[in-house]
């Protein structure tokens, strides 16, 4: 069987990192982003063979065209792309600033929308697009308003896209975590009080008596990334372990 290629922005660490080993561990071949050197580095050390990882700032479109560059000269299309780059910084609406509105939508929506379209030339027919947008879109929380409008924005588009691209065999799915034990909780600029009492709320409050791991997730993408989900568009898999019921 011919090896898969699969690109997933924001690939060192969390959700990212964790289905870059479940898609290794089933010989798919996996190239990975980062914005950290450091970071990238390591990753792609632990991720061993069929890995490779490029820095890319999904937030700029000349890293962008270059990232694809290098991709098309490597391995000239691409079975599918994982869109999963993205940040969050808790911050009150009365308090949002418009530097981190701006960091925010440009990683969150206006990079992912760009990644999207200069990726489109080298995947192949068939191939798969899969967003990693969030519950927020749909269930309120405070302190998230820059981060829910722009995860509603990128899932807003998956329809367009979705008809746009049909003639070329791209689809386009969406996965959409609950709160899930990952670095980004660290990186919100949350207080270790404020991430384990949040932590022990969804753990308390979850049918199935625990947080939401990345390995939980792992396993959907890698369906809505194979030929199993061919007949699906615009599909949209909620992992919150119930929640949100």
């Amino acid at each position: 069987m011919e090896t898969k290629i699969i690109l997933i922005t924001g690939g060192t660490t969390g959700i990212g990192f964790t289905c870059a080993k479940y898609l290794l561990n089933l010989k798919y071949q996996v190239i990975i982003t980062g914005r950290v050197k450091k970071n990238l580095d390591s990753a792609v050390s632990e991720l061993g063979n069929n890995s490779i990882g490029f820095l890319s700032d999904t937030s700029s479109l000349k890293d962008i065209d270059e990232l694809v560059l290098k991709v098309k000269n490597l391995f000239g299309k691409i079975d599918g792309l994982f869109v999963n780059a993205g940040i969050f910084k808790a911050s009150n609406f009365e308090e949002t600033s418009e530097e981190l509105f701006n960091e925010t939508m440009n990683i969150n929506f206006k990079g992912a929308f760009f990644t999207v379209q200069k990726f489109v030339p080298i995947l192949k027919n068939p191939s798969s697009i899969l967003l990693n947008t969030s519950i927020v879109v749909f269930k309120a929380f405070a302190d998230t308003s820059v981060y829910t409008a722009s995860k509603a924005a990128l899932e807003s588009i998956s329809k367009v896209l979705n008809i746009e691209l049909a003639s070329k065999g791209i689809r386009v799915n969406i996965v959409s975590p609950g709160v899930t034990e990952s670095p980004i909780q660290k990186k919100s600029g949350m207080s270790d009080e404020a991430i384990n009492n949040l932590l022990e709320h969804f753990s308390a409050t979850s049918p199935i008596g625990r947080i939401v791991q990345p390995t939980d997730i792992a396993p959907i993408v890698e369906f809505l990334l194979s030929d199993k989900s061919q007949v699906l568009r615009n599909e949209k898999i909620i992992i919150d372990g119930g929640t949100t019921l």
